[in-house]
């Protein structure tokens, strides 16, 4: 069981290191939103840049005029490298540094990934400035500007260096879920290791919620 136990740590950790490239046609995201989405075994949050607040909106300026930003945590060495060895695989669990990838898109989140799974979440009054004191507290910077380590894989990425360490009770999806909580919406990320379990979650407080075609 323990085995099996680190295998699916490992499955949830590897898909963190896939995002789908973004698409480009523009149109305007509602105010007061955060979107949670989910690919395989992994969640993003994607924000809308005028719903950035603080040190965060640092963003607006490093990707101008873009209407939505997607920040998704994992672990360095497989957010910026393929896995390419069962003892890869096996170490993967364990605890490691982290990384931050802002992607920036141009279209909404269920164009831009049309085969993910969306949930539309409603924050509070002050739910924009509270997720945006998280994220920029899960980054590590310099003088108050984020460290970048080198840019993403797809055209208007980002990877970032974290103050936040990975582990394996702490995976991409446990992030995801501590951002929402820390948004203010009722969230309780104990033990949310996998995407299926902070997308159940989420499915209760959402005002919308779609499944895309693509992944179930």
């Amino acid at each position: 069981m323990r085995w099996f136990a680190m295998l699916l740590a490992t499955a949830a950790l590897s898909a963190c290191a896939a995002t789908p490239p973004p698409c480009v046609s523009a149109t305007t995201p509602p105010a007061n939103v955060v979107y949670l989405m989910k690919h395989g075994w992994h969640t993003d949050l994607a924000i809308p840049s005028a719903e950035l607040r603080g040190n965060m909106t640092i963003f607006q300026r490093i990707f101008p005029g873009v209407k939505i930003l997607v920040f998704g945590f994992g672990k360095r060495t497989f957010m910026t490298a393929p896995v390419h060895t069962s003892g890869e695989l096996l170490i993967g669990p364990f605890p490691g540094e982290g990384l931050l990838l802002v992607t920036a898109l141009r279209a909404p989140p269920d164009v831009a990934y049309p085969n993910g799974i969306l949930a539309t979440l409603n924050l509070p009054p002050d739910g924009p400035k509270n997720l945006s004191n998280f994220l920029w507290k899960t980054l590590k910077t310099d003088h108050g500007t984020p460290i970048e380590l080198r840019p993403g894989f797809y055209a208007g990425s980002i990877f970032y260096r974290t103050e936040t360490r990975y582990a394996g009770s702490r995976t991409c999806n446990t992030w995801t879920a501590d951002a929402l909580q820390a948004a203010g919406l009722n969230i309780n990320p104990a033990g949310d290791i996998f995407s299926w379990q902070t997308m159940s979650a989420a499915e209760h407080i959402a005002s919308r919620t779609c499944s895309i075609k693509g992944n179930p």
